[in-house]
């Protein structure tokens, strides 16, 4: 009868043990939905905004209550003040995210395909990409005035950066055995870009061009400091002109709607876009 080492079972048992006890874990967390995950934060950060007003820690004239806010809504929307100004940031956002985002795809697109576009292109982009469009606010108004104008070239100016820098690298990550093989199999330049750089430089062009979407929104709250008579700049303004903290706070949670709303719409289109690519999703 051939002996059987029965020693090394027990240690064999605990070295299993540990993943079915991770496995379980993750088994239970994954039944709690994910809204409610991604819930708790934020309704606890407004219990406490809540209770530091109501016991007095913060004055109501500096900070309004989180209950204060749905009557300042409401009477925002009766006015037609919240809608008009929505329509108008959104619109002044989105014409200036949608230039800032096609010039900065053509100048990628020449720096990243050619040799004279990158040496034209580069040291004009690096020597302004350090440059705020708060520092430039001065000369914009003299160069445009203190309309329309102005407010959408700095959402563009802004835009520009991350969606030009983010598609230059992904066109020039491209992998050169793909390339080879594109040029082994006959394909011509035209063909090569649309059928391998372009798809492989798509995802880069979204991680730039959704920083480019939030970054739209903050240099929006600057633009319309600038003398605006209309969006929710204005109204922030006229606010603080009449000490209602309630009315400012409102802005803010627009604003900050404007980006959550704005980027899920850019992930679910890249989604769609490069629904080909498998990627790490978190344990």
């Amino acid at each position: 009868m051939t002996d059987v080492d029965t020693s090394a079972g027990p240690a064999r048992r605990q070295e299993i043990a540990p993943p079915r006890l991770r496995l379980a874990t993750t088994t239970q967390r994954s039944r709690v939905p994910v809204w409610i995950r991604r819930a708790i934060t934020p309704i606890l950060l407004i219990v406490v905004w809540e209770m530091s007003v109501r016991l007095g820690w913060v004055s109501d004239q500096v900070l309004a209550p989180p209950s204060a806010l749905p009557a300042t809504v409401s009477g925002l929307w009766e006015s037609g003040d919240l809608q008009e100004g929505i329509l108008v940031s959104a619109t002044r956002a989105g014409v200036g995210l949608f230039f800032g985002t096609v010039v900065a795809v053509l100048v990628a697109a020449i720096a990243g395909l050619f040799r004279w576009g990158e040496d034209a292109a580069e040291p004009l982009v690096q020597m302004l990409r350090p440059i705020p469009a708060t520092a430039i606010l001065p000369l914009v108004v003299l160069l445009m005035g203190i309309y329309e104008t102005p407010k959408i070239f700095l959402v563009a100016y802004g835009v520009f950066f991350p969606v030009y820098l983010n598609t230059v690298q992904g066109i020039r990550s491209v992998d050169v055995k793909l390339v080879e093989s594109a040029s082994v199999h006959g394909l011509n330049r035209w063909q090569l870009v649309r059928q391998v750089v372009l798809p492989s430089a798509m995802p880069s062009f979204f991680t730039g061009f959704r920083f480019s979407v939030g970054l739209s929104w903050i240099v929006l709250v600057v633009a319309e400091q600038l003398n605006a008579q209309s969006g929710i700049g204005y109204l922030m303004v006229d606010a603080q002109r009449y000490f209602r903290p309630d009315v400012i706070i409102v802005g803010l949670i627009v604003y900050a709607l404007f980006g959550l709303v704005s980027d899920a719409i850019v992930r679910l289109v890249e989604r769609r876009v490069l629904r080909w690519r498998q990627e790490f999703t978190g344990a």
